[in-house]
């Protein structure tokens, strides 16, 4: 024991400390991050009566080898799959809500006094909100399941990928001797290289390596094998200019790729907990009572700018990325905090000494302080909500409304086949650009170094443009035989469809040319073996003898499809393991919501007529002979793009089998109508089903209007209101497979016309384990798609009964299963 290491005794006491506070932190109910950073804040020399670390610089390697492997997490979280589930309006609000509060940050760093670099970090540790809090909160206030935590979680998810490159440009800031622009985009440019390059590398070989060896990994030999790449990829990065956690990064994103990605992610958890806590806790060691009360005044202004700055800039996000007022405003109120990726750039400044040293203390003060506001900000959410819809003028409330609807609207036929024809053609266009400066830049950077031992330099620099060539040629070789042989589905339709499309189909044909061209005049260029005219013109030969080939087109075929293949596997693989399956079956009753109005209320809103918009969403066609402002005011739920799944009348449901076989053409006549039986009159409950933003736009007017009182202006999720109303309108929701032998196979949903047929409205779809919520009429169902019906009980049988459906329990809160029997 007497030559025991200060490092044991340090991390004795460290993990003891940390184990205490991480309960205190649990039994209250914080973030376990807090704890560590309080036990860091115990053992550091700020506090004389507690005993301290010793050996701080060992401590801070291993800080050090913490963040490698919180980055190493990261990247095995990050996948296809994840990124895209985000989606455009994830990544758009991710995007502005960084930009801004950047911008933010780094103002409030200069109005401050603060140096240039110290208010850059400033903006960046204020950029990013913390997943681990949100998350936990979520999980505590039972909101993963709601519709807006999924813009959420994209927007985090966007968020981590877009801190690894945030870390490149600081660090590429922090070593220069000044703002160099062009030295920071041609940094990020080769970092977005080699992540691609990895990425590709990966879904092409990884998986069959990992199935050939697949009997020998066992989960020593398989954490072993993930920790050595994990390392080596560090040493890479560092070899060729990069930051190790941006290596670490890398390989975690390597191994997300593969089949066996969640069982790495288990195996190399408690390493990464082990590590990440001493991370943690070495922030705690930084802060002192001194500093925070000498700079009390800086971290309040820091806080307010998180807790008012980052809702700001996140519902301005949301706005434009088409998102409704109530899933921005609670998707913004959820995000005003920052956390660990504050911490890991804290860190960074001060390893580079580029940050002032009362920084670090500050933003750990921040992050406590907005993650002990963030459940507040949350549960008040609905508040703030209702408070803004009162505040807003109709106009800019109908204004948003329809930009969240305009997400749905379908293109034509002619433009969906200009918009298929470009997109593909970008894609193989910019495949070409992408191999060739993929190849030269990973060639010359790894094997350029060490062909240079072996052979004289214009050796390497005619292998390299060699195997550039090769590579690149595949692709193209994809581009133009696609154009000439059969696969030529859109050009071909293009071109006979109109003669209007020739001249702007030869100009895209003329570009593919010049852009192919000026890809291999640049690896010749970057090979440097350009020194004369010959060495173009012999790639450009060579070039075009290799896309011309039979045998290099087919070989790219095959790799093609390889990689199809794999990524398939492994985003289907994510998708199944998502989900259990009693959450797969029971999703759509939690994401559909009901809308309870009586009639009488709605009489007292203003009258507003129907506008041409709302009259297509409704009946297809924009007027509608003998409408009246009264129907109107009944009808507006639908205009919302509601469903009427129930009309209730003294207490009981009438028509109910008449009103669930009903167009909505056809319900909004006879409702209209004051001699039809089914004209809906004063006092009758009117029950709409649609999506939680349809059921929040219709509430939202009803509110604007002091038709409803504000705590009614919310609606329960229909599986909610299935279990909690027993003596509700006689309505069922269920789900079923369409087997093989379906009649359903091929037909669309128009075509079988559940409706009248079954009393039945498709509110859902499931294709290849991507659902959809409301499916357009001309859907195409195939086998083994899972589709969802809601409809009226007694209609509905026999389809259940004949499909095998499988129907949520309305006496069961949770849901329970009931299956039917018979074969469809």
């Amino acid at each position: 024991m007497q030559n025991l290491p200060p490092l044991a005794i340090d991390l004795a006491l460290i993990l003891a400390v940390a184990a205490i506070a991480t309960i205190v932190c649990r039994r209250l109910k914080q973030p376990l991050v807090l704890g560590y950073v309080l036990a860091g804040f115990l053992v550091s020399p700020a506090i004389s009566w507690f005993p301290d670390v010793s050996d701080t610089e060992s401590i801070s390697v291993w800080s050090e080898i913490g963040v490698i492997f919180l980055m190493f997490g990261l990247g095995l979280e990050f996948s296809i799959t994840r990124l895209a589930t985000a989606g455009r309006p994830a990544i758009l609000t991710a995007l502005i809500e960084m930009g801004l509060m950047m911008a933010a940050g780094f103002a409030c760093g200069t109005l401050l006094g603060w140096p240039l670099l110290t208010s850059l970090f400033l903006g960046g540790m204020i950029a990013i909100s913390s997943t681990t809090i949100i998350a936990k909160t979520f999980d505590e206030l039972h909101l993963k399941d709601k519709g807006f935590a999924g813009l959420v979680f994209g927007v985090l998810v966007i968020q981590d990928i877009a801190a690894v490159f945030l870390m490149v440009v600081l660090s590429t800031l922090a070593v220069g001797t000044s703002i160099d622009g062009t030295a920071v985009s041609v940094k990020l440019g080769r970092m977005a290289l080699y992540l691609i390059v990895w990425f590709v590398l990966t879904v092409i070989f990884v998986p069959v390596a990992l199935q050939r060896i697949a009997s020998f990994l066992t989960d020593e030999i398989l954490l072993i094998a993930s920790l050595a790449l994990c390392l080596c990829m560090v040493a890479l990065a560092s070899a060729i200019g990069f930051s190790a956690a941006l290596g670490a990064f890398l390989a975690g994103s390597i191994l997300a790729g593969t089949m066996q990605a969640e069982r790495i992610a288990k195996l190399v958890k408690p390493i990464k907990d082990l590590f990440g806590a001493v991370f943690f806790v070495s922030v705690g060691m930084l802060i002192s009572p001194q500093a925070i009360a000498d700079n009390a005044a800086i971290i309040a202004i820091i806080s307010l700018l998180v807790l008012v700055g980052m809702p700001l800039c996140v519902s301005f996000g949301a706005l434009v990325s088409k998102q409704s007022l109530r899933t921005t405003v609670k998707c913004s109120m959820s995000m005003a905090q920052v956390g660990e990726f504050s911490f890991i750039i804290a860190a960074l400044g001060s390893s580079l000494g580029v940050t002032e040293g009362f920084l670090h203390p500050v933003i750990v003060a921040v992050s406590v302080l907005t993650t002990l506001a963030t459940p507040f900000y949350i549960k008040s959410s609905d508040a703030a909500y209702r408070a803004i819809v009162r505040v807003l003028p109709q106009a800019i409330l109908e204004s948003i409304d329809k930009r969240a609807q305009a997400e749905t609207r379908e293109s034509t036929p002619s433009s969906k086949l200009w918009i298929g024809y470009i997109k593909r053609w970008t894609v193989k266009v910019g495949l070409i650009v992408l191999a060739a400066i993929a190849s030269v830049e990973v060639l010359n950077a790894i094997a350029g170094p060490l062909l240079a031992r072996f052979a004289p330099d214009f050796v390497a620099g005619y292998a390299i443009a060699g195997v550039s060539i090769l590579i690149t040629s595949a692709f193209v070789s994809n581009l133009f035989h696609s154009v000439r042989s059969g696969r030529r589905n859109e050009f071909s339709v293009l071109w006979i469809k109109s003669r209007r499309n020739h001249l702007p189909l030869l100009a895209l044909a003329l570009l593919s040319t010049l852009v192919s061209i000026a890809a291999i005049f640049y690896i010749v260029h970057a090979s440097n073996i350009g020194h004369t005219v010959w060495p173009y013109l012999f790639a450009v030969l060579a070039s075009v003898l290799l896309a011309r080939s039979k045998a290099v087109h087919s070989f790219f075929l095959r790799i093609e499809t390889r990689f199809i293949r794999n990524l398939n596997e492994n985003i289907i693989a994510e998708r199944r393991e998502s989900l259990s399956d009693e959450e797969h079956v029971h999703w759509v009753e939690k994401h559909l919501y009901v809308t309870r109005v009586e009639t009488s209320h709605m009489l007292q809103a203003k009258p507003r007529p129907l506008s041409p918009e709302s009259m297509l969403k409704i009946v297809g066609q924009s007027t509608l002979p003998g409408e009246s402002q009264h129907s109107a005011g009944f009808l507006f739920g639908m205009a919302h793009g509601l469903d009427l799944i129930a009309i209730e009348r003294d207490g009981r449901q009438i028509a109910g089998d008449t009103l669930a076989r009903l167009s909505k053409p056809d319900l909004l006549r006879r409702i209209g109508n004051a001699e039809d039986p089914l004209c809906v009159r004063e006092g009758d409950v009117l029950t709409f089903v649609g999506t939680e933003d349809e059921a929040d736009s219709y509430l939202q007017h009803l509110l604007k209007d002091n038709v409803i009182d504000e705590d009614k202006a919310l609606g329960e999720s229909l599986e909610d209101y299935l279990a909690s109303s027993p003596s509700s309108p006689d309505i069922t929701c269920f789900s079923f497979v369409i087997e093989a032998k379906s009649a359903f196979v091929g037909r669309t949903i128009a075509n079988i016309d559940f409706k009248s047929a079954y009393g039945s409205l498709v509110v859902a779809i499931e294709h290849n384990l991507l659902l959809r919520m409301k499916p357009s009429r001309n859907t195409r169902l195939a086998a083994g798609d899972r589709i969802w019906l809601i409809g009226e009980s007694g209609l509905a049988g026999n389809l259940i009964n004949a499909a095998d459906a499988e129907v949520i329990d309305r006496g069961t809160p949770e849901g329970v299963v009931a299956q039917t029997d018979g074969p469809l």
